[in-house]
Order: structure tokens, then C-alpha cells, then sequence
């Protein structure tokens, strides 16, 4: 019947406008929400850290928060992030597994993101990727991650792809600070075009408790 909804489809999308997204993508969504809330029940007390940091690059600012990111098992995240340029932003919530091989973490992950163009293809996009971080003497590591939304994974682009590399410094246990490489960009649909939300370098500062 027109109007009707299927039973078990996730109805938030349609408040959304989600029309066009795949039922798969909306599993994700649904996976990557369950997640954060199965990670913050299953972090322990000894692993259980949340983390808040302020990054700003020359064009943007972004800010963090994230629990369990720096220690193996499952842990969450959400970060805002602003272009001041133009006023382009991007923000929202993922989830994700950290595995520790010796001195490497890998991790993988999924994210619900809000991205706000400024070029009539604000929506949502869910983006799938993984990274890892190298450690190495003195506080010293280097890390890298990426994450892409393929065709099909979003309701108002084609696709999108973000990355983000650099090195960090803790000097204390509390207290680390980055300096880094992060790229976002998304391929335009309906004859809209390509463009970047953001792209250069930056430098931060992250705090754990």
C-alpha cells in the first residue's frame, strides 16, 4: 500500500529523508549503533577511558570525544567538525574494534556522519574503513586511518572519503598532542559537483581521564 512501511525497517531515515539509501545501509546504521551502546557496557573498568580533544587545522576546527579508542576491545566516538571558511561541516557517531600486535594497534570501524556541503547535498553518509597506530620510544607514535562511503551508503552523494595521518607525542599519560594530515571529499550526485569539505594539515591536542 503506498505510505506503508516495511516491519523492521529502521524509521528514523524517513525524518531524515532517507528515501533513497539501501536497506543494507541502514543495517549498517543500525550495527553501528548497537555497537556504541554493546562497547560501553563491555569496556571494563581498567580499560575505560574517555578521551576529549581540540584539533585545529587552517581551515577548520573539530572537536572529539571518544571512549576506549587507545586500548584493545571495542570502543566509540563523535566528533564536530567546522570549516571556517565557508561553513561547510561534517559531524556525528561510529564504532569500532582495536586489535594490539605488539607495538601496533589496528582497528576497524564504522561511522554515521551528517555532512553539510553548502553545495545542496546535505545528508547522511555512512562511511566503513580502518587504520592503525605504530608506537615508538618516548611518547612517539605515528598513525593513519581512512574511512570511504562507497555509491549506495548515503542519501545525497555518490560517495565520500576521508583520511587522516600524522604523528603524536604523549609527554604525560594524560596529554597527547598530534600533528597531522586530514582530507575529506565527496563525489557529486544529480549533477552536482565534486568538491572538498576539508584538506590540510593540522595540529592538536587530546586529554584523557
Amino acid at each position: 500500500m503506498p505510505g506503508a512501511r516495511a516491519p523492521g525497517v529502521f524509521r528514523c531515515g524517513a525524518s531524515v529523508g532517507l528515501p533513497g539509501v539501501s536497506f543494507f545501509v541502514v543495517v549498517i546504521m543500525k550495527n553501528v549503533i548497537k555497537a556504541a551502546a554493546l562497547s560501553s557496557l563491555m569496556i571494563s573498568g581498567s580499560a575505560f577511558a574517555l578521551g576529549m580533544t581540540l584539533e585545529k587545522g587552517k581551515s577548520w576546527t573539530n572537536v572529539e570525544a571518544e571512549m576506549g579508542r587507545n586500548s584493545s576491545g571495542l570502543y566509540v566516538h563523535g566528533n564536530w567538525l567546522k570549516n571556517t571558511d565557508d561553513g561547510e561541516q561534517t559531524g556525528g557517531v561510529g564504532a569500532g574494534y582495536n586489535l594490539g600486535v605488539g607495538p601496533v594497534m589496528l582497528n576497524v570501524g564504522a561511522k554515521a556522519l551528517y555532512i553539510g556541503p553548502k553545495k545542496g547535498d546535505s545528508g547522511l553518509v555512512f562511511p566503513v574503513g580502518g587504520g592503525l597506530r605504530v608506537n615508538l620510544d618516548n611518547g612517539f607514535a605515528l598513525y593513519g586511518e581512512g574511512y570511504t562511503a562507497p555509491n549506495g551508503f548515503g542519501n545525497s552523494v555518490r560517495s565520500y572519503t576521508e583520511a587522516n595521518a600524522g604523528v603524536s607525542w604523549a609527554p604525560i599519560s594524560i596529554l597527547t598532542l598530534k600533528a597531522g594530515y586530514r582530507y575529506a571529499g565527496v563525489e557529486g550526485k544529480k549533477g552536482r559537483p565534486d568538491h572538498t569539505i576539508y584538506d590540510g594539515l593540522y595540529v592538536s591536542a587530546a586529554a584523557s581521564f
